[in-house]
């Protein structure tokens, strides 16, 4: 191989190395951006592969819920690659609601590394949440409770 051709290469490889430097780190795989429905049959399964989760405990008679679904989904939007979003309906799936003892909705549980860490009952401001997801995602760790 020539020197120039060596170049060449290194010249990709350094180009490849920036463009991938310039890329958002996903710190949570499962992450996608969207609000992901849950059910009894996965919720386990689910939430064990997260490392960090906000989970909507919702009813679909519920007003209130219905005012945090776009609340939800653009928190979800904004924190792709970060944090994972669910939903639970806790009409549909009774044993997860039960588990977590959910009484009232909407009723936000976090979730990191598969275990409950926090509860948000009620609707809050879309930057009441937004405050909390910062702090869980921020490299310090910092606690919301």
């Amino acid at each position: 191989m020539s020197d120039d051709e060596l170049e060449a290469i290194r010249k990709r490889k350094m180009q490849l190395l920036m463009e991938r430097a310039q890329q958002p780190k996903v710190q949570e795989p499962m992450a996608n951006g969207k609000v992901n429905p849950l059910f009894d049959s996965n919720f386990w399964q689910t939430i064990q592969q997260a490392k960090l989760a906000f989970v909507d405990f919702y009813g679909e008679w519920c007003s209130p819920c219905k005012a945090l679904a776009p609340i939800f989904a653009e928190l979800a939007s904004e924190y792709a690659g970060k944090v994972f979003f669910a939903k639970v309906d806790i009409d549909q799936n009774r044993r997860t609601a039960t588990q977590f003892s959910v009484q009232s909705v909407p009723n936000v549980i976090v979730f990191k590394n598969g275990t409950a860490i926090g509860n948000i009952p009620g609707l809050r401001r879309y930057t009441d949440y937004e405050s909390i997801l910062a702090q869980l995602v921020s490299p310090d760790e910092g606690s919301y409770v």
